[in-house]
């Protein structure tokens, strides 16, 4: 049996202002200007400007930097951003004049970074003449990663850094087509996440990587990007030259995930593989996880393929359906709950329609967040990764494919999910009908299509100890907005043969499913019944169905936590 912990310690807030380094006075700008374009390659020219007066002149074919500039850690964020990063408050209790107080109210965008800025001086060999420097960034020490920016000038403003040290060269190119690199050297940027990024025209664009873990390790940087998709202003808006070179070039992406419900969202960029994941949103059915439970399978299958990465997925404005792409994925990794509220708060500084916020009352615009977070929260589990990590194992997905996300995505000390759960699924179920499979992501990997009558079972050797019964299944029949017809009413629990009270007091409804309309598929949810004294040995727990019919595809018997 688990050591039960209080669920209010997974919100202590993450970002204090005691753990952040303070930026240099020089780069904090008192306003919340934009830059209103992006760094691309070659074609770029940073603001032209003399030798450094304060860099002394180094010998002839030698560079010289100034290192109080290198070693001072520079702020990325905006100070409406720092504001919003450093509220002393739970994000999940965030409402409308926390995010007024920041000026993100959603209507415009002030989502991208500040630059980073690299001065240096250089003197060229007698005879020779510089006609540019080409600028190499990039987060790995040999530059293997490099990203080149070009500049006729000494000084350079830098967009879309990695948080933490980043390594870079310059290179003198002479008029002769010969060139002269100074050595490998550093600068400092903040660790204080999110890597918010400037991608040409495209708004609410984001690392997920620079966040500590439960575990104590790191979520990597590069590798999993959210954003806005094709059409983001509903005018027709594509992503401009500067948001391909980007993407493309800088961002290295290779796969396009968009979880808008239409191919018009696509960014369709050149040599990106694109896997849509159609998923729905607004306030029909009651859970936006229900509707959508089959198509984050869909996204762990992709994020499971090192060949895929890095990954950059979206919706439209890259807020509700990439919001619940991005718990899911953040929980998963063990970002910490607070900070994960807190990245799907700072798409209130784009231009996402209106404002969202947990709690606030959906609309045809957008989600309540936490119609679903609540439905994992009510899980078994210490943490909000373990409660993810559970969540996720319902849907079907296996074990071993979430570690391997998990290792892919993490760096240092990786999560251990200590195994305080039996999951039954597909095969492992024994039933009175027959088994089905699927062959898309509208349905379970795995089910069985029960009507009245008909029953489910799974055998499990099980410790002592209080535990919860789940079920992840969903309902063939329309439900509308009914909340008369009872999840308890439909189904029947035996444990050993012995009938158990189903405590669970929803309506069919309040559970989630219902049609998603999209795609023609129905909404899948799991549902904790109740929870159950057990002995040690194996036990059978059966399900059984009163009226209508259920797709059942997973039953999980898991140690409860208060």
């Amino acid at each position: 049996m688990k050591k039960k912990l209080f669920f209010g310690s997974l919100l202590v807030l993450a970002l204090t202002m005691a753990g952040c380094q303070k930026p240099a006075e020089s780069n904090v700008q008192s306003s919340d200007e934009q830059p209103t374009s992006q760094p691309s390659g070659e074609s770029q020219q940073p603001g032209e400007s003399s030798q450094p007066s304060d860099i002394p002149a180094p010998a002839g074919g030698q560079f010289a930097f100034d290192d109080a500039q290198l070693n001072t850690v520079q702020e990325i964020h905006t100070a409406n951003q720092l504001k919003y990063l450093n509220m002393n408050k739970e994000y999940y209790s965030m409402g409308k004049s926390d995010l007024d107080s920041c000026d993100a109210m959603g209507n415009k965008n002030v989502s991208t970074p500040l630059p980073v800025k690299v001065s240096w001086n250089f003197t060229p060999e007698t005879g020779k003449t510089v006609s540019k420097y080409a600028f190499i960034f990039g987060q790995k020490s040999d530059l293997s990663d490099g990203y080149e920016l070009s500049t006729t000038s000494k000084s350079l403003d830098i967009y879309n850094s990695f948080l933490g040290t980043n390594y870079f060269k310059v290179v003198a190119k002479y008029s002769d087509n010969s060139e002269k690199a100074s050595d490998i050297k550093t600068f400092k940027v903040t660790e204080n996440a999110p890597r918010n990024l400037n991608v040409g025209n495209l708004p609410n664009f984001r690392d997920m990587g620079g966040r500590t873990t439960y575990a104590g390790g790191k979520v990597k940087q590069g590798l999993i990007y959210r954003g806005a998709g094709n059409n983001f202003d509903m005018k027709g808006t594509a992503p401009d030259n500067d948001a391909k070179e980007v993407l493309l070039n800088q961002l290295k992406v290779k796969t396009e995930i968009n979880v808008a419900n239409s191919t018009g969202n696509n960014l369709n960029l050149s040599g990106v593989k694109v896997e849509n994941a159609y998923m729905a949103y607004g306030s029909v059915p009651y859970s936006n996880l229900a509707r959508n439970s089959v198509r984050i399978r869909q996204i762990m299958d992709i994020l499971a393929d090192e060949t895929k990465y890095p990954v950059f997925y979206h919706c439209r404005i890259g807020t509700d359906r990439t919001g619940i792409t991005g718990v899911m994925i953040g929980g998963l990794l063990g970002i910490k709950f607070n900070e994960i509220i807190q990245d799907y708060g700072f798409s209130n500084f784009a231009p996402i329609d209106n404002q969202r916020y947990p709690g606030k009352t959906p609309d045809s615009n957008g989600d309540d967040i936490k119609k679903y977070i609540d439905e994992i929260i009510a899980l078994p589990g210490e943490t909000f990764q373990e409660k993810t990590y559970l969540a996720l194992r319902l849907m079907g997905i296996p074990a071993a494919k979430l570690d391997t996300i998990i290792n892919l995505m993490t760096e240092g000390t990786k999560a251990n999910i200590p195994d305080y759960f039996k999951v039954g699924e597909g095969s492992d179920l024994i039933s009175s009908v027959a088994i089905k499979n699927a062959t898309d992501y509208k349905t379970p990997a795995s089910y069985y299509g029960v009507s009245a009558n008909g029953t489910v079972s799974y055998k499990a050797n099980l410790t002592a100890g209080n535990k919860d019964v789940i079920v992840y299944m969903g309902y063939t029949g329309s439900v509308s907005t009914n909340t008369s017809t009872k999840l308890a009413s439909s189904l029947t629990l035996k444990i050993d043969g012995t009938e158990q009270t189903i405590s669970n007091t929803k309506s069919l409804w309040q559970a989630g499913f219902g049609s998603t309309q999209q795609d023609s598929r129905i909404g899948y949810m799991f549902n904790v019944l109740g929870n159950y004294d057990f002995t040690a040995g194996e036990h059978t727990v059966e399900i059984g169905v009163k009226s209508g019919t259920f797709n059942i595809a997973t039953i999980t018997v898991a140690d409860h936590a208060a």
